[in-house]
């Protein structure tokens, strides 16, 4: 089906989606140009999130890893494949052997926001991303970090992906990469490699007296902001438009919305409402990404950290994160082996421009021993 003979609504169409992504590329795209080398992560989501807009389709955010130029894409569009699913095991990059890095992404398995990162390591062997799997369950049952180990183990074993296992993950990718090796080397299964990039834990299982200090300097960072931006006559970028209605909705919520971010760190996962207290959400999303924001938070609200005894690597951004805590604080005790590295930027500049080349090569020398 993939080679069949273009109707006049699939020329139409592929005319349409290759204008829209040049559009919110915002460059000249070339029908043979490598996308995810020339379109930034956040203008690819742009597209998609218009694309979903205007047509009601909503592409996979990793469809530019399976068609990776716009002839590929003309092609799978007048194929009629289905854009909108998300294989579990992504290829990102090739390369030679049998041995690949496995790597998970931050967010909601958003591989591209990777992209310069994943380009820079110097690794023989294919790097593939693990997507996170849809359970489509409801918020009183949630999917946890174990059920997502467990689908990726079976999904591994399937491919015939064996040791020695090489694993890195970004942001909370990391908990995830952490808890697969766990449940390898129960199985005695060798671990080559295991990294984590500046992996955060859920505001409940920081320290109080931490928390309660990280809560005040985000207040006045705030603040400030508010302020100069008042000054210019500009309004802070996601603030609540409309205060929340306490006769529309309950009084558990209202309270929890109206002491937001304070909140969440003491809000029950299993509610409708906890994802939007956090502090990262940006809402307004098309409904398969909403739902994987959703089901993140939620595993990482219900998640509950344990010592890990093997080796591995955990790259800590020098600048740190504006939503979340020095993750070496509350990592230390439960990392016994750990090799901390600093790398430069905060945690969304380490992994692009010259600090993701600096951490590609921190991650090429250890990924090679």
């Amino acid at each position: 089906m993939l080679f069949s003979v273009k109707t006049d609504a699939d020329s139409s169409h592929c005319a349409y989606v290759s204008d829209l992504l040049r559009r919110e590329a915002k460059i000249d795209l070339e029908h043979k140009a490598d996308i995810p080398d020339v379109v930034s992560v956040n203008r690819s989501l742009n597209f998609i999130k218009r694309l979903w807009s205007e047509t009601g389709e909503e592409w996979d955010v990793n469809v530019f890893y399976r068609h990776r130029t716009l002839d590929a894409l003309s092609l799978a569009i007048s194929g009629h494949e289905d854009l909108s699913s998300q294989p579990k095991i992504v290829e990102l990059r090739g390369g030679e052997g049998a041995v690949p890095l496995l790597l998970f992404a931050g967010g909601a398995s958003c591989f591209l926001e990777m992209q310069q990162l994943i380009k820079e390591i110097r690794f023989p062997g294919p790097i593939l991303g693990i997507a996170l799997t849809d359970f489509n369950r409801d918020r009183q049952h949630p999917a946890t970090v174990q059920d997502e180990v467990a689908e990726t183990l079976r999904t591994l074993q399937a491919a015939g992906i064996g040791e020695p296992y090489r694993l890195l993950g970004y942001s909370f990718g990391g908990v995830f990469a952490l808890e697969l090796a766990r449940a390898l080397r129960a199985q005695k299964k060798e671990i080559a490699f295991l990294g984590m990039l500046d992996t955060p834990l859920g505001e409940q299982e920081w320290p109080l007296m931490l928390w309660g200090k990280f809560m005040w300097q985000r207040w006045r960072r705030a603040r400030t902001r508010k302020k100069n931006l008042t000054k210019s006559g500009l309004r802070p970028s996601g603030q609540q438009l409309t205060k929340p209605n306490r006769l529309a909705i309950g009084r558990r919520e209202y309270f929890a919305r109206k002491l937001k971010p304070l909140s969440f760190r003491y809000a029950d996962p299993h509610t409708a409402y906890y994802p939007e207290l956090a502090p990262q959400w940006m809402g307004e999303y098309p409904p398969h990404y909403d739902a994987a924001a959703r089901q993140l938070l939620r595993m990482k609200g219900v998640y509950k950290p344990d010592r890990y005894d093997g080796e591995l690597t955990f790259f800590r951004s020098a600048q740190g994160s504006p939503v979340d805590c020095d993750p070496k604080s509350i990592w230390r005790h439960l990392l016994v082996h750990a090799e901390w590295v600093d790398v430069a930027g905060n945690h969304q500049s380490m992994i692009v421009g010259r600090n993701a080349s600096a951490l590609a090569l921190e991650l090429s020398t250890r990924l090679t021993r």
